[in-house]
């Protein structure tokens, strides 16, 4: 079957795209540009063609758009006039989840990290698991593969326009709940409520994996579900704990010399109503954060039925995925790392991991806000985000799918956490962003580019800057 994919060259339209080549299927696709996942697609066999015209549906049996596809785009609208039947990823979601068992990870936040943990953790104990991930993963060689048929295909199941729901999957994580999405959720009660649909699509709630540190998940009502979470008081007196126990627990979480951290591990038995060490679990990626995306992991082989010290070994060596706390570069004494992260819960993590990983070095961060509808609902949140960042840089709107006036919210963003004591700065588009960054920094910062958008390339721009030495030396001293 031929399938021709608009938007080809996006983490999760590329992932599909691989997915389909792995089954046999002809793929060609279109795109604004090209980049490295459009290459790499190419040298497998997939025609991409730069623009977008009526011409590049020609031939094809199917056409996938992503959401942020208009209707009215040239290629949908010749599809449609030609006969041929226009797709979303739900539709193959669909279909993959009655060809075969499928492990979705959901949330707000974690989706990336977890889902790429749990295909690090099987195939690390032998289980040829197939993946989508919606980014590049180091261990794995890629963001997707079909994998062995016969074995679980570990999708990150995205809730932005309820894609989802067209998931019936075998064993589900849940890793939070905290409302997102307000274009298309108007209010937390309808963005929790799609959770409960999506757990209730689990035909066995006890393959339900949800975290228990977190209210929005917890408050989804889920008694016969398996929790996990952190619980320190488990180091001291394991049956002190909270009244409804977890299923699986860390304590004595720390970090460690190498930058990432290590935690006991435990296992309630809710027959003989007793908790039990398991031993203990390092892991090459730092934050507390990482710890609760790793015991959903390791709760998911389990109930999978995974080789469990083979999974756990895996795990160790796990090195994260891209734009995941992504160590781009060292220079000048300067260290830039970027991340994803683009909703308050998830910038508050990030820096509070890179606080913990270079404690007593100055952190600076750039932050890309992504969407209006986002920033403008969650203003009250992102006002105390970002208590961690010596200074903060924020950036104009990555409007995506929207329309507004970028600067205008920004400078209204930065002003409500400059509010709060931290030193933020409105920094305008990335050209701005970025030499106002360049100025700024000096040896010994860490440096994070935060956002969803391309504000990557404003961290790109400073380790650019660093490689011309008397440039930046100015700035340095000036600073």
């Amino acid at each position: 079957m031929h399938y021709h994919i608009v938007g080809i060259a996006g983490s999760g339209m590329s992932a599909i795209a691989a997915l389909l080549l792995d089954q046999g299927h002809t793929v060609s696709g279109s795109d604004q540009a090209a980049n490295r996942l459009t290459a790499a697609l190419v040298a497998r066999g997939a025609r991409v063609q730069l623009g977008h015209s009526p011409a590049h549906v020609a031939g094809a049996d199917a056409v996938l758009a992503t959401s942020a596809v208009r209707p009215e785009h040239v290629e949908l609208a010749a599809a449609r006039a030609a006969g041929i039947p226009v797709l979303g990823r739900a539709d193959l979601w669909r279909q993959w989840s009655q060809q075969r068992p499928v492990v979705a990870v959901a949330g707000t936040h974690g989706k990336t990290t977890t889902s790429a943990m749990i295909a690090v953790a099987l195939r690390g104990a032998g289980v040829l698991c197939g993946y989508l991930i919606g980014s590049e993963v180091p261990d794995l060689g890629g963001n997707a593969a079909w994998g062995d048929p016969a074995a679980p295909l570990v999708i990150e199941a995205d809730e932005y326009d309820r894609v989802f729901l067209a998931l019936t999957p075998e064993l589900a994580v849940i890793t939070n709940v905290e409302w997102d999405h307000p274009d298309i959720y108007p209010s937390p009660d309808d963005y929790a409520a799609a959770f409960r649909q999506f757990a209730a699509q689990v035909p066995d709630a006890k393959r339900l994996i949800v975290c228990g540190d977190d209210a929005g998940a917890s408050a989804l009502g889920l008694p016969e579900a398996t929790y996990y979470g952190i619980e320190e008081a488990l180091a001291t007196d394991p049956v002190s704990c909270r009244l409804a126990p977890l299923d699986w627990t860390a304590s004595g979480v720390r970090a460690t010399p190498e930058g990432g951290v290590s935690f006991d591990l435990w296992r309630y038995s809710r027959r003989r109503m007793a908790q039990q060490r398991v031993g203990g679990q390092s892991l090459s990626v730092p934050g507390a954060h990482n710890v609760r995306n790793a015991l959903a992991a390791l709760a998911a082989c389990a109930v999978l039925g995974a080789e469990m010290p083979a999974a756990a070994q895996a795990l160790a060596g796990f090195r994260g995925t891209a734009r995941r706390f992504e160590l781009k570069g060292e220079s000048g004494g300067i260290t830039v790392i970027d991340d994803y992260a683009h909703h308050p819960t998830e910038v508050r993590a990030t820096l509070a991991a890179a606080r913990a990983r270079y404690p007593g070095r100055r952190i600076v961060a750039y932050l890309q806000p992504h969407t209006f509808s986002r920033t403008a609902a969650l203003m009250d949140e992102w006002a105390t985000a970002c208590g961690n960042a010596d200074l903060l840089l924020v950036g104009d709107i990555y409007a995506a799918r929207e329309q507004g006036d970028a600067p205008a919210l920004a400078h209204t963003l930065a002003g409500r956490i400059a509010a709060t004591g931290v030193d933020a700065r409105p920094a305008g588009d990335a050209a701005a962003a970025a030499a106002a960054l360049i100025a700024a920094a000096r040896p010994g910062d860490v440096v994070l580019t935060l956002g969803a958008g391309d504000g990557d390339g404003v961290g790109t721009a400073l380790l650019e800057a660093l490689a011309r030495p008397s440039e930046v030396g100015q700035s340095a001293q000036s600073a």
